[in-house]
């Protein structure tokens, strides 16, 4: 086993390399931390404690190998990645997990702060079928998670049995047979990402699993569908997104944005701009994607999916040309930007389900499954202010990398605070808050094409469609008030919330002498007054998973 996996030690030996600031344990860290020294120390003293914490619940006179996952803060491309639509993510903080293989199939799952992590564990050839492959691992999921409902008993640990399962569903043969059988992990985990804040822990713990079932096993995965058998395999969970935050954290670089596109995958960096700083905001409101949000997260995707079915029965002539959402652009049709507004104008500002079926015959068996991954939205499906912000947002992700390569931070902060006012509760009006309004109706959409027919440059250049938000109205306001405290501030270039949003983290792009006053202000404007902790920070770009071969 030991010559097998690379990467196995005795925890006596890792911790001797931990200690030796000189040696190649921090030569790595160096490495995924860009010699931020600040940051290097706290990820060896985190990597430090986890292995403590293992040899006290498992015993010292143990071998394990150690992964190190991260968060992301997706800076542009929100809510489109399912889409085909590219993100803009920098990797940050950290999730160390320890694993030790063991001669079954038992995975136990314990964590550092075993107090608000409680001890699990489960057998993997217990919680797959018998004598049977899963043909539809999906299906099978929504299955899975119905059966999970009301069941307080399994909470955190779902994460790992995402990853776990899901790899071992990929090595069963039809007639339910493991090949191989994977083994069984004792496992330790421990992160400082702040949980259901909209920064990918949840992820993180998917991505660490899966590179230690992958060690421990010997399985050969490539590396350039590895992402993509991560996204499909948090579906355990309950949530659709797609698999962007799974390959941000896989290709995370300090100091460094990634653009990552899907269908295919393609990866391309750039190096965040000297003289500015992130700012990462947390509400401390949780955004708990097992919660009631999922029924508004999948039900955003359902009116995206809707939406294109829609646009191809209205537009069959393009048909052949829209197989995802970010297809419904200029350059893929051919057409100007008022004929995009023309299609965006065809469908409905809103739908109900049987409206929807009537509408859409030929694809029941399709949207009936949709159906599956949340209930009923009372209002009906919001699909035309979903879809204009959809489009509109694959057109921002693709300008981001563009405006930071030419210097232009003035237009990406500016691309950061549309793509968040598509998704706003409220807005200041007068010194006042009020419910934001997001809705595109006819009177909307035919000032926006007049706008563009006038030539008047002014109009023109407000009815691009890369400055309408549309509506996907994840926000809370909450999340509009720290948006809108960091844009009071000079030095704040744009601001807008981080993740699937109903909660968790804003981030704003600021210029770096600015950012520590856009702190206080945060502290003296919005924590103090609610009585709550100041949980506002300067965060930097650093590496993303990675085993630590040293």
């Amino acid at each position: 086993m030991a010559a097998r996996i690379n990467g196995w030690r005795p925890i006596t030996t890792w911790v001797k390399l931990v200690a030796d600031k000189n040696g190649a344990f921090h030569r790595r860290l160096d490495e995924i931390y860009g010699g931020n020294a600040d940051l290097k120390s706290q990820a060896a003293n985190m990597c430090l404690h986890t292995l403590e914490a293992f040899a006290k619940r498992y015993g010292p006179d143990r071998s394990v190998i150690i992964v190190r996952s991260a968060g992301r803060v997706n800076l542009l491309g929100t809510h489109i990645d399912h889409r085909g639509g590219s993100v803009n993510p920098v990797t940050v903080k950290d999730m160390w997990l320890i694993a030790e293989p063991r001669d079954d199939d038992l995975v136990l799952a314990k964590n550092v702060e075993s107090d608000q992590f409680p001890d699990e564990q489960f057998r993997i050839s217990h919680c797959l079928p018998v004598n049977r492959k899963i043909q539809d691992w999906d299906n099978w999921c929504h299955d899975e998670y119905d059966k999970r409902k009301g069941d307080a008993s399994v909470t955190w640990s779902n994460y790992i049995r995402a990853a776990v399962l899901y790899f071992q569903h990929l090595h069963t043969k039809n007639d339910g047979s493991f090949a191989p059988a994977l083994l069984g992990m004792n496992t330790m985990v421990y992160g400082n990402i702040p949980r259901a804040a909209g920064l990918s822990s949840s992820s993180a713990v998917v991505m660490a699993t899966t590179e230690a079932v992958i060690r421990i096993n010997d399985l050969r995965i490539e590396q350039s569908d590895l992402t993509e058998h991560c996204g499909h395999a948090e579906w355990y969970v309950g949530t659709r997104g797609g698999f962007s935050d799974h390959a941000a954290i896989k290709f995370g670089r300090p100091y460094t944005m990634l653009h990552i596109t899907a269908f295919p995958v393609t990866i391309d960096r750039v190096a965040f701009p000297d003289g500015y700083s992130l700012v990462l905001a947390n509400s401390l409101i949780e955004a708990k994607k097992q919660a009631g949000a999922r029924n508004a997260f999948n039900s955003r995707v359902a009116a995206y999916s809707f939406g294109l079915m829609m646009i191809r029965e209205t537009f069959p002539h393009y048909a052949d040309k829209l197989e995802h959402l970010r297809d419904v652009n200029p350059e893929r049709l051919g057409v100007s930007e008022i004929q995009i507004y023309e299609i965006v104008k065809s469908l409905p500002e809103s739908a109900g389900r049987t409206d929807t079926l009537e509408r859409l015959p030929e694809c029941e068996e399709q949207i009936q499954h949709i159906f599956r991954s949340h209930e009923q939205p009372e209002q009906g499906y919001p699909i035309r202010q979903v879809c204009l912000y959809g489009i509109t947002e694959c057109i921002r992700a693709e300008m981001a990398p563009k405006c930071l390569q030419a210097g232009d931070i003035k237009t990406f902060g500016e691309l950061v605070s549309i793509s968040h006012d598509g998704d706003r509760a409220t807005k200041l009006v007068g010194g006042e808050r009020v419910r934001g309004d997001n809705s595109y109706p006819d009177a909307r959409i035919d000032a926006l094409i007049s706008d563009l027919k006038s030539g008047d440059e002014r109009r023109v250049s407000r009815a691009r469609l890369w400055r309408q938000g549309g509506g996907y109205n994840v926000s809370l306001p909450e999340l509009d008030i720290l948006v809108d405290i960091a844009l009071a501030n000079p030095g704040v270039i744009g601001a807008g919330l981080v993740g699937a949003g109903m909660g968790g983290c804003i981030v704003a792009v600021v210029e770096s002498e600015h950012a520590h006053a856009v702190i206080e202000n945060m502290a003296e404007q919005y924590y103090c007054p609610r009585n709550l902790p100041a949980a506002a920070e300067i965060i930097v770009p650093v590496g993303g998973l990675c085993a630590l071969d040293v």
